[in-house]
C-alpha cells in the first residue's frame, strides 16, 4: 500500500510546487516508486517543472470520462528514475463545478495506484475541493513563507483544515452530521459549542478527529532578514486549533531554485548542491 503525501497552502506563491517536485525526485532517488498527482484544480503546473510541456493525457480526460481509469493518464519521467506523474487540469466548467460523487471517485481512483509514495500537490486556497484533497493522505505538509500575508493565509488554511477535520468525526447521515455541515464555520470553537449542545458529548467525538491531525510546517525562502517566529505560530495553532504542526524546517533563498525553474528542471536535479 503506498503511503500518501498532500503538501497546501494557503496562498499561492509560497513554492509549493517547487517543494512537491523537488520532494518527488528525491524520494525516487532513494529507490522508491514516486507518483506525483497534481490536483492543483486550474493552476496544474508541475508536469511544466518536469519539462513536460504538452502531456497526452491529463486529469480532464479522467473527469470528463475521456479514459476509463486513471492508469491511463499517469505519465513516467524516464530520465528522472522511478517518477511518475498525473499531470492536473485546466480551469475547466466540469473541475471547478466538479460534484461530491466525481471527487469521491478521484480519491477511490488515486488509492488504487500501484506505487510506493503518491504525492499529491493541493490547489492553493481554501475551497473543499483543496481542503479535502488535503486531508486524504496519509501525511498532510502545509508550505509558507515569511512574507505577512502567507502567515495569515497560511493560520486561515490551518483554520478551515482543522474544522473540515472536526466535522468528519460525525457520520454524515447522523443527525449532528447533516445539522453542522448545513452550517459554514469560521472558527473550531464554534463547531464545539454546536455539537455540545446538539448532542452532550458531541464535543468529544469532534476533539478525537483532531487527535491524529498534525500537519506538518515547512518555511520556505528563508533570509537572514526572512524568518517567521515558529513557536509563536505553533503556540497560536495548540491554543486555537487544539493541534500541533511539527516543523520539517526550512528551504533557504537560493537563486538556482529560479534558475532550476527556467530550464525546466527541478533544483535538486540541476543544482544537487543548492
Amino acid at each position: 500500500m503506498a503511503i500518501t503525501i498532500s503538501v497546501g497552502s494557503g496562498k499561492g506563491g509560497t513554492g509549493k510546487s517547487m517543494v512537491v517536485t523537488n520532494l518527488g525526485l528525491l524520494l525516487a532517488g532513494s529507490n522508491r516508486r514516486v507518483c506525483v498527482a497534481d490536483l492543483d484544480l486550474g493552476g496544474a503546473d508541475i508536469h511544466i517543472l518536469y519539462g513536460l510541456f504538452e502531456p497526452e493525457a491529463t486529469l480532464t480526460d479522467f473527469l470528463t470520462r475521456k479514459v476509463g481509469s486513471l492508469s491511463e493518464i499517469i505519465h513516467p519521467l524516464a530520465s528522472f528514475g522511478n517518477l511518475q506523474i498525473i499531470p492536473g487540469s485546466g480551469n475547466t466548467l466540469q473541475t471547478a463545478n466538479m460534484s461530491f460523487q466525481e471527487k469521491q471517485r478521484l480519491l477511490r481512483a488515486l488509492a488504487t495506484i500501484d506505487t510506493d509514495v503518491l504525492l499529491v500537490d493541493v490547489g492553493a486556497g481554501t475551497g473543499f475541493h483543496a481542503l479535502d484533497f488535503f486531508m486524504f493522505t496519509d501525511i498532510q505538509i502545509c508550505v509558507t513563507n515569511p512574507e505577512p500575508a502567507a502567515i495569515m493565509d497560511f493560520y486561515n488554511f490551518l483554520q478551515l483544515a482543522t474544522i473540515r477535520r472536526a466535522l468528519s468525526g460525525f457520520l454524515a447521515q447522523s443527525e449532528i452530521g447533516r445539522t453542522l455541515r448545513e452550517k459554514r464555520y469560521q472558527s473550531l470553537a464554534e463547531v464545539f459549542a454546536d455539537a455540545e449542545a446538539i448532542q452532550p458529548g458531541a464535543k468529544r467525538l469532534a476533539q478525537q478527529a483532531l487527535e491524529s491531525f498534525n500537519p506538518l510546517l515547512i518555511t520556505n525562502m528563508v533570509g537572514s532578514n526572512a524568518r517567521i517566529n515558529q513557536l509563536k505560530l505553533r503556540n497560536l495553532a495548540a491554543k486555537y486549533l487544539g493541534i500541533s504542526i511539527p516543523s520539517l524546517g526550512d528551504i533557504p533563498c537560493d537563486s538556482h531554485v529560479q534558475e532550476a525553474m527556467r530550464a525546466y528542471l527541478p533544483v535538486s536535479g540541476y543544482a544537487p548542491k543548492a
